[in-house]
Order: C-alpha cells, then structure tokens, then sequence
C-alpha cells in the first residue's frame, strides 16, 4: 500500500477531476440523480515508460475511508493501458462511471452535504501502486430548498414560506395605481429567506403571477420573475409594464426555488395577490404560425413555405375589438432590418367565426431568412397591432418567435423553394470489370460484380463546402448503403452499389433503364436537395441460368432383386437408349428404344411453363458446329407442377444418323456429337455430347440387341 502523505505535488498520483461538477465540489442534480453517471479525468501519468502506469483503478468511496489497493470494494471503474484504442493512454483520461445506488445523500441536521471522495490506484509492471493524493471530494446535495434530507423528486417536499405582504400592500391595481409616480419603479416583493442553506445569488426564483389557481397552469404562462438569482435581501420587482397589461381579474401567485446544483424545490401554496381593474381594452393574444408547432419549435423550412401549404399566420379576435378594428401582423429578423408589414384585415362582424388568416408568401420569408447561401436557421419575430381611430398608441400583441431554416445543401438552387435541383451533376454508376465499360452501363462482363456510384463535388465559392453535408445514393428509389459525409478538400464521394441491389432491381435499358439519384442535406434538415433529373442506368448485367438438359439411364431391377438406381450420362450410347419394359423392372424386356431426357425443375422455370425441346446432330462439340441433316428432333411440354419434366426421344433411326458406321474394318469412326437444348420463356440451356453407337464389334446398338418383334 503506498502511505506517503498525500500532500504537495509531483510526488502521488495526481488526483481525480470530476467533469461538470460545481466549484464547491458538489454534483449537479442532472449528474446525481437525472443521469446518475459522472465523468472522472485523470490527467497525466508521470511513468510512460512500458512498465508505468498498465492499471488505473477509480476509488469512489465515503469521505474517512483510505482506499487499499487490490480492494474491489469501492473499485467504481478499471482500465487497463493495453485495452486502450491506441494501446497507449491518451490524456486526459475519462472514467464514465453510473453513481452506484450505495452512494447517497445522508441526513445531516444542520443541512451539510454528503461527502464523498475519488482516488485513483495506479499498478505498474511490477504491481507497485501509486495512489493519487489528495482524494478529490464530491459532495451530494440533493435536496431543495425547503425539502428535508436526504431530497426528493424534484417539485416536492416542504412548500416554502408565504409572502408577508403588510399593509400598504396593494389589494386592487387600477389604472390610478399605475399612473401614481410612487409606483413608477413597479412592484417589490420580499421573498422569505430564512430556509436551511440558502445560497445568495446563487438560489434562483422562478416567480409566477397568474389567474390560474393550479401551478401547471401558471407554469404554462409563463413566469413573471424567471430565473431569478436570490439576492441576500431576497427582494425582486415586478415591472409597472407587466402589470399594466394585465387582464382584469383576480390574481395569484406561487413560486419556487432552484439551487446550484438544480435541485428544485415544492411551489409555494397558491395565495391571492390582488386585483386587477383597468377599463376594458382590446386585449391581444399571441398570433399562431401552425406550421411551427403548438410552442413555435418547428423550423419553417422549403417544403412548408412552398405552395400549396405556405405559412399561415393565424390570429384570433382580440378580446373587447369591435367590428371594424383593423388588424396588422409584423414580422422581422435580424437578417430582415426592418419590420415587414403584411396587407390588414378588419375584424368582421359579430357572429363570423374567426380567427384571421394571413398568408406569407415565399418571398417575404426568404426576406425574414436573408442570405440565400446562409447555412444556419434564423430566428424571426412575429407580432400585430389593433388599430383604431381612438386607441393612441396602437395596441400591440405579445411576439411570437419561431424558425426559419432555408439552409440547403449543394450547388446553388436556382428555382427554390423546389426541392429538385437542376444544378446537382447527376451521379454516375461505374461498372467494374477490365476495360471498364461505359458509365451508366452495366453489361454481362459485370455480372456478380459490385459497382460504383460516384458524385461530382460542386465547386462554387458563394457555396462552399462546410464539412456538414451528407450525401444519399439512391437506386431505382431505394436507398443504397449508409449517408456519405462530404469533407472539405473532397472533389467527388463515393458508395458501393452491391450487386445483390443490381441482381434485385432488374435489367433495363432504354426507356426502361434503371435510374439512379442523389440527395444531398445538413444533418437533421427538412431541407433535402435531390438530383432533379435521375441517372439512366442500362443493365444488362443479369444472366439467368438454367440447368443443362441431363441424359437418364433408367433404373432397373437385377437377378438378384436389387434395384439397380437410375443414372445421368454425359454421352449417348446404347445402354442409354435400353429401358425396361415396367418402371424398375427386369431386362429384358425392354421398351422400344428411345433417349430419356430430363429437364430439372427450377427456380427460374415456372409451373405451367411451355419447355421446347431441340435435338440436332453435331459434327463438332463446338457450339457454333455444324448440324447434321437429318437429325433434328423436337418437341415440347408444359412444365408440370411437381417434379421434373421428361421427354422420350423415340425416333432412332435420326438419333444413329448421327453415328458414322466403319468404313475400314477394325477401325472406329470419328465421333460425332448431339446437342440437347431446350428453350423455356426465352432462356435457353444446352448441352453437346459424344454419340457412341457402335460396341466393340463395330456394330450398331440394334445389332447387339434387336428390337422386339411386336
């Protein structure tokens, strides 16, 4: 165990950093109890040499502990040197590690946090070890204000204190109230802070001020004093503006309190505030963009903008207007400058139904966007006026905020809002294979052959390229492989185009090429730009095989009873023409001499299918020899349902003017061959083979065996 004393530097282990934790040493609540992990860091190892530093482990232990090396007990996470992705350690070092459920916040009467500390036990070659000094200290706080340790869910627990309003206090807020120069600075109210460990300025009060009498709802409008940082004197003002707007009504209010670590705490019991009075006034309520969603998150992006959808402003009667009123929406951006004003509308009379509709039309958001090349969304302001003739100043609604996003990747789109660009080179499909074919051809020499899909990098400086845009390939409109980034610097990007993808879509050439595309986006973005017009690709890559014609010497049944089985032959000689009489039975006797020739079911030759059979003799084995006159034999059948389809070739005399007779004796002829073929939905599979039909005498088969005297 290494004792030295953990203090100074240069002489331990240097110590564990924790990562996001709070400069008193505390974890956050989102690392505590949201994630329930943290990251540890250690920094440097002073031993790089091959025997320094091979094991780390990380001690995570109560604070008064001394962690012994070769311990698992408190051993929260292990790493070794070699395991490492390099097989070197690259520093700093980062240890995940999930909090285990043993550590937890105590009660401590005085509110203290729990302390815990980090040590990390470092083994070398020859498993001396070096522990890091001094321990790093972690303390768990997990308790908000009001709550009683050890904490709670977040939003629970003891509510805090009540204001104590005192009597100047106002009971009604009226427009005399407002315009009383006394009350110029707003309102200020005192918030308890008497609480166990309050932390000035560092506790944070969301303040709510509401009609709702349920705190959801006053959390969904919205606080009044939002992420207030406590000062000591736990004072916070209320703008004359904000209370001057308010609607008539009775008012409440509740708030709660946030600590550093984000521990928050109960709401304080729902309490009457005052009374709000005010001569009635238009009231207006937020105008609506639906596209953006029901809290305005959803960018705005070249499809929604596009027609028909376009963007709809929606905004509903203001409450108190008259018939009459005219309403004007507003929208600006920062890239905008000045606020662009949409044609009015007057509110109609009592009985139509609303709310107001205004279409933006494209023009007037690619305004609000600027830059047509900008790659980043930009966020817009949308609001409107009341006006009437005697209202001064206009009246004018609360903004809404909301994105809009006509980024895009690639080449200069010309024609937006479309998707299709016309600019985008189209991609090429490269066939393998040496020479290479032609681009976009994919002929019988690349058959079983991956090919390549390659895109050109545009070259513009108005649009570089950011190192963000990601490319799909997409074959007969499906995708092919994984999006390809595009990096800085690349002139074209590339993906392999399998050929189980060429095999599965089909031959095409023509005006039934197979068609090819790209697209190409930011990552995450609505905005997906596409080849406009797609590759024709012509494919005649894909040969269909059928099995080859076989030659079926049939099974027969012995002297002795056995079965002699069935065999295929690769020559036509006598045995091949013999049968017996009775499926596997004796020889002799034997059916008239004839040629079984099998053709195998299969995949690619369907039931029903009409089989033409072509018998011709050859002089030659070559497949472009010469027929011998005399000897074709046809025929056909469907293919049957189940097993394999036969035909009995009985026409002998044809099948032995392909064998030559001797013409000088003891001397065999030059052989001569068949070809067997058979076509089947314009596929067709062959086979040439010798012909032998003369035995060791030089005689025909009939001959050895004459036929049968019917």
């Amino acid at each position: 165990m290494n004792m030295q004393a953990k203090v100074g530097t240069g002489v331990l282990a240097l110590p564990p950093k924790v990562v996001d934790a709070l400069p008193d040493g505390r974890l956050t609540h989102e690392q505590l109890v949201v994630n329930k992990k943290i990251t540890v860091q250690l920094a440097d190892i002073k031993d790089k040499g091959p025997e320094g530093g091979l094991i780390v482990e990380l001690h995570l232990f109560p604070r008064g502990i001394v962690p012994v090396e070769y311990d698992p007990t408190y051993v929260v996470a292990t790493k070794l040197r070699s395991e490492q992705p390099k097989g070197d350690w690259d520093f700093p070092v980062n240890f995940e590690i999930v909090i285990p459920d043993r550590v937890r916040e105590v009660f401590s009467a005085t509110g203290e946090y729990t302390p815990y500390e980090l040590s990390f036990i470092i083994y070398d070659g020859t498993e001396n070890t070096d522990t890091s000094a001094p321990y790093a200290e972690i303390l768990l706080d997990q308790t908000a204000p009001y709550q009683r340790q050890p904490g709670g869910p977040n939003g629970t627990g003891g509510r805090p204190a009540l204001l104590t309003l005192g009597t100047g206090f106002p009971a009604v807020i009226d427009d005399a109230w407002l315009a009383d120069p006394a009350n110029s600075g707003g309102l200020d109210l005192v918030i308890p802070t008497s609480y166990q460990k309050f932390e000035a300025n560092n506790d944070k009060i969301n303040f709510y001020i509401s009609s709702q009498t349920t705190f959801s709802l006053m959390q969904g409008e919205g606080a009044v004093v939002e992420d207030f940082p406590l000062p000591t004197s736990g004072v916070i003002n209320v703008p004359l503006d904000y209370l001057s707007k308010m609607d008539e009504g009775s008012y409440f209010y509740s708030y709660n309190l946030t600590d550093l670590p984000g521990n928050i705490s109960n709401n304080a019991a729902i309490t009457t505030l005052f009374r709000r009075v005010k001569t009635p006034a238009p009231v207006l309520a937020a105008p609506r963009i639906p596209v953006t969603g029901a809290i305005g998150t959803i960018p705005i992006t070249l499809s929604t903008a596009a027609d028909p959808t376009k963007v709809v402003i929606e905004i509903d009667f203001p409450l108190n207007s008259l018939p009459g009123d005219r309403i004007i929406p507003y929208l600006t951006s920062d890239q905008a400058g000045a606020p662009i004003g949409l044609p009015e509308q007057s509110i109609p009379a009592a009985g139509t139904a609303g709310p107001l509709r205004f279409e933006v039309d494209f023009d007037v958001m690619a305004d609000l966007f600027g830059d047509p090349n900008g790659t980043d969304e930009v966020e817009f302001e949308c609001w409107y006026e009341l006006e009437r003739s005697t209202i001064n100043p206009n009246p004018t609604s609360l903004s809404i905020f909301a994105v809009v996003d006509f980024s895009y990747a690639g080449p200069e789109q010309p024609n937006l809002p479309d998707l299709p660009n016309i600019n985008i080179v189209p991609v090429v499909v490269q066939g393998a294979g040496t020479p290479a074919p032609a681009p976009n051809t994919l002929g019988p020499a690349q058959a079983g052959i991956a090919a390549t899909m390659n895109w050109p990098i545009w070259s513009d400086p108005n649009r570089p390229v950011t190192g963000r845009e990601i490319v799909k390939f997409y074959y007969q409109d499906k995708q092919v492989g994984e999006p390809i980034p595009v990096r800085v610097g690349d002139t074209s990007v590339q993906t392999p185009l399998p050929w189980e993808t060429i095999r599965l879509e089909g031959n095409g050439t023509g005006a039934n090429a197979r068609k090819a595309y790209i697209t190409i986006e930011f990552p995450g973005s609505a905005n997906v730009m596409k080849q406009q017009t797609p590759t024709s690709v012509d494919v005649t890559a894909i040969v269909i095989n059928v099995p080859a014609p076989q030659i079926i010497v049939s099974a027969f049944r012995a002297a002795s009873g056995a079965i002699v089985p069935e065999r295929i032959v690769t020559s036509i000689n006598c045995p091949s023409l013999n049968h017996p009489a009775v499926a596997n039975g004796p020889i002799p006797p034997y059916q008239p001499r004839n040629l079984r020739i099998r053709v195998r079911r299969d995949a690619n030759i369907p039931s029903g299918a009409t089989v033409e059979l072509a018998f011709v003799g050859r002089t030659t084995n070559t497949a472009a020899g010469t027929d011998i006159p005399g000897t074709s034999i046809t025929d056909s059948a469907p293919m049957p349902a189940t097993g394999d389809l036969e035909f009995r070739l009985t026409d002998y005399e044809k099948i032995k003017t392909i064998q030559l007779p001797s013409s000088t004796p003891g001397t065999r002829p030059a052989t001569r061959y068949a070809r067997i073929a058979y076509t089947v939905n314009g596929i067709t599979s062959e086979t040439i083979v010798p012909v032998a039909l003369l035995n060791s005498s030089l005689v025909y088969c009939e001959v050895e065996r004459p036929e049968p005297t019917p």
